[in-house]
């Protein structure tokens, strides 16, 4: 029977094995499937969710079905997505016992060594494209920092007009550089996910008012429905990231004057269900395997729609590294419709707090970047009346600061050199600056790092590339002491485009 299925076989067991009961629903997994799925091999996953692990080739879970349900065997075949979205192929094995449910056996296709050595070059890509990204980042920090001091500027039509397309490419080339690093950090298992009680119908309308003026301009209506106040257990900045992805395509892809609807639900299980659905062209049957391929765009790269085809590739990652699945269907001429699901858990709210004032006061900037020094120097004195003075790192020791009396401290810190790290504890452990607070301008995005950062004596910590308009913000909230206590609660998670820092 399913439900007495050998504990000590599983344990013993090097082969992926999932036992489904005859509600449907897992009920036993071997070490070596928890291994590869994660949380989607936990008992209660639903059979249609474990199917999400199936890179669905030439429709091999309708096969499956369709061989359960005569009573006989599936062998073959197939790609397993492992929890990072990662695919590797398997044997499969599916057959049905007689008191209802299955089991599913899966033997490791590929040779231990060969798995290493593809491992070890997998790992050095992922660390090539870290440092590039990396590298890439410093001159387009400058680039986007100089044209947002522009923007700030009375300029005559034309030049406005071109300093909006600086930023318009320099945005875009910033996503691009976002969804490339996340995804190299979901497939090598480095991500750091924030998880916690997410208001998903709230974050899913934040996504639907969002993409707004893209729908208006091709005429397309929008549609929460079904609108349950859902609330899952997942990491917020990543479901709206998903959610963010999903919507935009929909509207991108959708038929021009046609609707997307967007639907938040609990699932009989009670994990929550997001569906977003267009009644666009549709995707060919043989196309979809090829959907959640990094950079595949399945023909739209030779039409007027701009992408990068990452955006679903990530989106599949994130949902699977935070214990849920993804699932797709469509047919040409009718629409598509994708659906995420997140666990479920009870909910709860938080609120952004506001904006503060600002006094006459110095600053001292720790960088090793004079682009960067010489941006945020302008930016603070033509806007605040701040005056900023600028310092490199072998210089920032706890008395020369001291030395500046500053009202407020701004470091570099680079996520590849632990030399911003070191200065950060020394002027935190320091009597003369410990009491001064210190704003941390890091490329780290992930928000265990941001907390490190924190808890080593960041008062906050803002991304690079910097947004000047929050630079102004809390440099303005930190040198207002009568409202700094009032507004404790604010932090660096404003949502929107997260590729936009």
């Amino acid at each position: 029977m399913t439900e007495s299925w050998p504990a000590a076989l599983l344990s013993a067991t090097s082969d992926v094995v999932l036992v489904i009961g005859a509600e449907a629903t897992l009920v036993a997994a071997s070490r070596a499937a928890t291994d590869l799925l994660g949380p989607l091999a936990s008992p209660g996953t639903r059979h249609l969710d474990l199917c999400g692990a199936i890179r669905d080739a030439a429709g091999v879970r309708g096969e499956i079905v369709s061989s359960l349900e005569r009573g006989t065997a599936w062998r073959g075949r197939v790609d397993l997505l492992d929890s990072g979205g990662r695919a590797a192929p398997y044997s499969l094995t599916v057959r049905p016992v007689p008191e209802g449910g299955a089991v599913l056996i899966a033997r490791d296709g590929v040779d231990a060594r060969e798995r290493a050595a593809a491992e070890r070059d997998r790992e050095t890509a992922d660390l090539f494209v870290a440092r590039l990204g990396h590298e890439l980042r410093t001159p387009l920090n400058a680039v986007l920092g100089f044209a947002q001091l522009l923007e700030l500027e009375p300029l005559p039509a034309d030049l406005r007009a071109h300093v909006e397309r600086i930023l318009t490419g320099g945005r875009h080339m910033q996503a691009l550089l976002d969804e490339v690093l996340d995804l190299a950090r979901v497939r090598s298992g480095g991500i750091d996910l924030d998880v916690g009680p997410v208001p998903v119908l709230e974050v899913a309308q934040g996504v639907v008012d969002l993409v707004a003026p893209l729908a208006e301009r091709r005429a397309i209506v929008r549609v929460v429905d079904p609108a349950i106040d859902a609330v899952a257990c997942a990491d917020r900045r990543r479901v709206w990231q998903v959610l963010l992805n999903l919507v935009d395509n929909a509207v991108k892809y959708g038929r021009e004057g046609g609707s997307v609807r967007v639907g938040v639900t609990y699932t009989p299980d009670l994990h929550v269900r997001v569906e977003v659905e267009d009644d666009g062209p549709g995707i060919a049957p043989e196309a979809l395997p090829r959907l959640f391929r990094p950079f595949e765009r399945l023909g739209a790269d030779r039409s007027e729609v701009v992408g990068s085809g990452l955006g679903l590739a990530l989106s599949q990652a994130l949902v699977s590294a935070m214990g849920g699945s993804i699932s797709v269907g469509s047919r040409p001429g009718t629409g598509t419709l994708i659906g995420i699901t997140l666990p479920g858990l009870p909910g709860e709210r938080t609120a952004p707090a506001a904006d503060a004032g600002v006094g006459n006061c110095r600053v001292v900037h720790v960088s090793e970047d004079p682009t960067a020094q010489a941006l945020v120097a302008q930016v603070l004195s033509s806007r605040l009346g701040v005056e900023a003075i600028p310092l490199r790192r072998d210089a920032a020791s706890p008395e020369q600061v001291h030395a500046f009396e500053p009202s407020l401290l701004l470091l570099d810190i680079d996520p590849y050199d632990a030399a911003g790290a070191e200065i950060l504890e020394r002027l935190a452990g320091d009597a003369r600056t410990s009491l001064v607070p210190l704003i941390a301008l890091s490329q780290e995005t992930e928000p265990r790092a941001r907390a490190r950062l924190q808890a080593a004596g960041a008062a906050r910590v803002l991304r690079v590339p910097l947004d000047l308009r929050r630079l102004l913000d809390e440099v303005a909230r930190h040198l207002a002491p009568e409202r700094s206590a009032a507004e404790e609660g604010s932090s660096d998670g404003r949502e929107g485009r997260p590729a936009q820092g």
